[in-house]
């Protein structure tokens, strides 16, 4: 089964001490994504994932009065604004070669030995930007796949990257609906230990497979 890596939101407004918001565990959670990265290319293994890309006037923070599309307004401070350092990936945990892939995309051109594709997304799921399910299916060509997934935050963004991987595989039917997740467990940090605690029982129930760095790549 071929493993796909999932690198959710290793940006510096989440991941580095006075990030806007910085999610506390993230710095040495980023230390394993940026081995667990090396390791992918080390394998040749296909890399894909998800960067919050923001407007200025996002719905999600709380300096405007503008809301979501079901009306939600989680009154978030500004945050990895398109172009600002916030933005941005660990450089640690950026590949050689590499496409960022806008929501708007209709079609995303992606070069011959591209690395890895971050998909840009305002809300929590990778999935959120259409382009990534698209990526997918071509790369999984109807076969199952296992997916790795590693980054911040566990409540939040990792949860949904997980569980979206899973219902992404299901809805394809066939031997593909065969496709496992795993998230690695030190290479992850939660916003809040209760939420956090509620996502990883959520992912286990599931079936998505909880395992170190060491356990994943002793196999």
């Amino acid at each position: 089964m071929r493993r796909i890596f999932v690198d959710v939101d290793t940006q510096y407004d989440f991941c580095a001490p006075g990030g806007a918001l910085f999610v506390e565990g993230a710095p040495k959670a980023a230390e394993q994504c940026a081995r667990i990265v090396q390791r992918a290319l080390d394998l040749g293994a296909p890399i894909v994932g998800s960067v919050d890309s923001h407007a200025h006037d996002a719905w999600e923070f709380a300096t405007n009065d503008r809301r979501g599309p079901h009306g939600e307004k989680p009154n978030f401070p500004p945050h990895c604004v398109k172009g600002t350092r916030g933005w941005l990936k660990l450089e640690a945990t950026l590949t050689r070669s590499f496409v960022f892939v806008p929501v708007d995309a209709p079609s995303p051109r992606v070069p011959d030995g591209t690395d890895a594709v971050y998909f840009e997304k305002e809300v929590y799921s990778l999935f959120a930007n259409p382009n990534a399910a698209r990526w997918l299916d071509a790369l999984c060509a109807g076969q199952p796949a296992e997916f790795v997934v590693f980054g911040v935050a566990t409540d939040y963004c990792v949860r949904a990257a997980a569980l979206d991987s899973l219902a992404w595989a299901r809805s394809r039917g066939g031997s593909i609906a065969d496709s496992k997740v795993i998230v690695v467990e030190d290479a992850i940090a939660g916003v809040a230990r209760e939420s956090t605690e509620r996502a990883l029982a959520e992912l286990r129930a599931a079936g998505v497979s909880l395992q170190s760095y060491e356990q994943l790549f002793a196999r």
